[in-house]
């Protein structure tokens, strides 16, 4: 069974929010969801779970149309914290209306990690730090049994510990149940360790799709520079991450041998390739955007 997401458009307030986003989810995998802030992800996930219409476009598992059966709500999760309306029940009472929503509701887990984790099952979610709000969403949409489960920021507000554990608590749920998780997440590093792959949305669609194994033309260096200035061909070329001094780690989103050419000559004194992260894929998908604003900068100055 996949989940197909197909031409999906939405505008908020005649604003374009979303457009022609396709992608598919397929069973038992992990992927994430980045994108700058107010790029769409929410608006995306309320769209997929059917709290926002789509303009256009269709949702549906495999063939199976998304407005013309309930079949897609027993197998989807989201739950929205702090803005869903559950954050005025407590998790005694939540349990209630889950076991209604969902056919193959998992009472005794949920139970069960309501206490492990230390949340109090008597008082309302609203009154819970915003790391434990987090928390409860997470335990809530896997005690579901749906097969997609869409977590918006699941780590954000925890302490290490309790996220350690959450991590695993993920990838648990894909190993032992064969769920689905689509993950939308500022905290690329984190996803590293828990992704199979990346979906990028830019300019209101998924600009591309990604696994680090697969941005071979990405490239991550450290290098020194001999002259007093940095080589206007680096700014020009790559995304600078860091400098210090004559140091500079730099990002290419599209290198090329006349690139590695210029890296072999006597501007530099050492040059080094350095392992490629998500984080770096993600920098260097906007490095014009970075450049242009450096120009800007440069001109204002």
């Amino acid at each position: 069974m996949t989940l197909v997401i197909e031409n999906i458009s939405k505008k908020i307030q005649d604003k374009q929010v979303l457009e022609n986003v396709c992608f598919e989810l397929h069973q038992g995998e992990i992927v994430g969801l980045v994108g700058r802030n107010g790029a769409g992800k929410t608006t995306l996930f309320g769209t997929i779970a059917g709290e926002l219409l789509p303009d256009f476009g269709h949702i549906g598992l495999d063939d199976l149309d998304y407005n013309k059966t309930t079949r897609l709500h027993d197998q989807l999760c989201y739950v929205d914290m702090p803005e869903n309306w559950l954050h005025y029940y407590s998790p005694k009472k939540i349990k209630t209306i889950f076991k209604l929503a969902y056919e193959n509701f998992d009472e005794s887990w949920y139970d069960a990690e309501i206490k492990r984790f230390g949340l109090n099952n008597s008082k309302r979610i609203r009154t819970y730090s915003k790391g434990m709000r987090a928390l409860f969403a997470i335990i809530v949409s896997f005690a579901s049994r749906a097969q997609y489960v869409l977590l918006d920021e699941p780590l954000d507000g925890l302490d290490v510990l309790i996220r350690d554990q959450v991590k695993q608590l993920i990838v648990n749920q894909v190993t032992q149940h064969n769920t689905t998780i689509l993950i939308a997440s500022h905290n690329l590093i984190e996803l590293d360790t828990l992704v199979d792959r990346i979906l990028l949305l830019k300019n209101q669609t998924i600009d591309r799709t990604f696994a680090i194994e697969d941005n071979k033309n990405i490239k991550k260096y450290q290098l020194a520079f001999t002259g007093e200035e940095l080589p206007r061909f680096l700014r020009e070329s790559g995304t600078i991450i860091a400098q210090t001094g004559h140091i500079v780690t730099i990002v290419f989103n599209d290198f090329s041998e006349e690139l590695g050419i210029k890296l072999a000559g006597p501007e530099f004194k050492f040059v080094e390739e350095l392992q490629i992260s998500s984080e770096d894929v993600f920098r260097a998908s906007f490095a014009e955007e970075a450049f242009s604003w450096q120009q800007e900068l440069e001109v204002d100055a």
